[in-house]
């Protein structure tokens, strides 16, 4: 007897060409990042193309603030917000900013393909320090300062800093619980790392960014921009970390790794990377646009000289903590491995066929565990995955890959935010349709792996389904999509002193 198969739901994460979003129609895809994708649309009876930035997630409450922040940005060098609405889905509603639509290029990529020099790389930076000038103005931070959120048109270089997923503004509510907010670990300032490592045990301390780590992140994108590598990671248990120590000497300069680098250039990218947060500039973004834009205009006939940065390797340090393909892995505290799968009859006959990213020295039957759990926990995805057309082949033979839009520097619609920085939980996702509205995440019956269990005794803490848990004083349900609830209250997980510290990885 045959059988009609039911129409699949298009999903957020991929629609067709076609698909209607609200008045909009989707033209083509940009790419995706942890919590949004972004789409070309067109507007019904209007010409011109405008991007849609769709929520992954049901109800996402950080579109509404990433709405609110532009509406209060006026800059020549952010884009301009068009409108935001919701999508009706079967799953729930999804939140969606339409936004001006640049065509550009990846800064860093930019920088090689247009072989820029000192001066236009000056320029450059000082039309974003301008974006961020202009942000802190309007009572904002961005967040998340990086190269592949930097999009620049043309060969005379107008940049547009992107994606204010992670950004902030005075007034906003708190949706995270983390110590440290979103944002790219390879970006953090030096007085972010030190801040976590006092308080990361503490159930309720939260880092406030201000417009120096704005400038700080700032200063690593100049750094990669002109050398083609990272300096040392900021991270205190990095290698060479030790350069960021207060009263450090900071990284080398950018001319020691490329001797083409202009003084003045030098000079200025040292000053956005200094280790003393007042060092930057004092704090001003205004002040650093106005230094690089005066440094473009007096530097001499040298400035002019091509930086000849090539797409270098990238050190294994900033290769971990700029983003990794699956999701569940971002809030491991071991490199994420890239796992392929050979097609088989069904999904039955995979079976991982290349790992990469574990540590070589390990035992093999420890390896064997880990990556029993591994393919276990991604199975739960794919078959989700399948049936909502998140999974697409890859030109390649006989081999399925999860399909990822990011760039090792994050991507541009990266968007650092609490999705990716919670607790991973080892469970299929519950539908919206199965909570009540408005109610977050129950908490679930099993601890989190890694999760304190009883004995529950430090203060603050109480036990729950066999594990250990805070409740966030004075917050009642419904809770944050971060925290869980129990009975009316919230609670986030108590983990153990010897976990590594998660929480900033995009």
């Amino acid at each position: 007897m045959n059988r009609t198969l039911p129409e699949m739901e298009p999903d957020p994460a991929s629609l067709p060409i076609g698909t209607k979003v609200g008045p909009w129609r989707v033209t083509g895809w940009r790419g995706r990042g942890t919590s949004g994708t972004v789409y070309r649309v067109e507007k019904e009876g209007e010409e011109g193309a405008y991007a849609l930035k769709l929520a992954l997630h049901v109800g996402d409450e950080r579109f509404e603030r990433e709405a609110s922040l532009l509406t209060r940005i006026r800059s020549a060098y952010v884009p301009v917000l068009h409108g935001q609405g919701l999508w009706q889905h079967r799953r729930g509603v999804f939140p969606y900013l339409v936004m001006q639509w640049v065509e550009g290029m990846p800064l860093y990529e930019w920088t090689v393909s247009h072989q820029a020099s000192s001066r236009q790389a000056l320029r450059v930076l000082a039309r974003v320090a301008q974006a961020l000038g202009d942000t802190h103005e309007a009572g904002g931070v961005h967040r998340d300062v990086k190269g592949d959120n930097v999009l620049v048109q043309g060969g005379e270089g107008h940049p547009y800093l992107m994606d204010y997923g992670a950004g902030d503004y005075r007034g906003a509510a708190t949706l995270t619980w983390q110590v440290l907010p979103p944002g790219t670990p390879a970006y953090r300032s030096p007085e972010a790392w030190a801040f976590q490592e006092l308080f990361w045990r503490h159930p309720t301390a939260r880092y406030e960014a201000s417009a120096c780590d704005d400038l700080f992140a700032l200063g690593i994108t100049a750094y990669r921009m002109v050398t083609g590598e990272y300096p040392p990671p900021t991270e205190p248990e990095g290698e060479g970390a030790e350069v960021w120590r207060q009263e450090g000497p900071g990284p080398r300069p950018p001319s020691a790794l490329n001797p083409r680098v202009s003084p003045e250039l030098d000079a200025l990218v040292l000053q956005l990377c200094a280790v003393s947060a007042m060092e930057r500039f004092k704090g001003s973004a205004r002040g650093a646009a106005q230094a690089l834009e005066e440094a473009a205009q007096s530097a001499g006939p040298g400035a002019d000289r091509a930086l000849g940065v090539k797409e270098s390797g990238v050190p294994e340090w900033a290769r971990r903590s700029e983003g990794s393909v699956w999701e569940v892995h971002r809030a491991a505290p071991t490199p994420a491995p890239v796992v392929l799968f050979e097609e088989g009859e069904g999904w039955e006959g995979e079976r991982p066929v290349e790992a990469s990213g574990w540590p070589q020295a390990l035992d093999g039957a420890w390896v064997g565990s880990v990556a029993a759990v591994v393919v276990l926990l991604l199975l739960v995805p794919m078959v989700s995955g399948l049936m909502t057309r998140q999974w697409r082949p890859e030109v390649s033979e006989g081999v399925w890959v999860e399909w990822d839009g990011e760039s090792r520097d994050g991507g541009v619609t990266a968007m650092g935010d609490s999705a990716a920085t919670a607790p991973v939980a080892f469970a299929a996702p519950m539908e919206a349709s199965r909570l009540r509205p408005g109610l977050g995440l129950p908490i679930p019956e099993m601890p989190f792996p890694g999760q304190r269990k009883p004995p529950c005794y430090r203060s603050g803490e109480a036990e729950i389904r066999g594990g250990c848990w805070y409740e966030l004083a004075r917050v009642r349900s419904p809770c944050k999509e971060d925290a869980y609830d129990w009975k009316g209250a919230c609670y986030v997980p108590s983990f153990h002193a010897h976990r590594t510290p998660t929480s900033g990885q995009p």
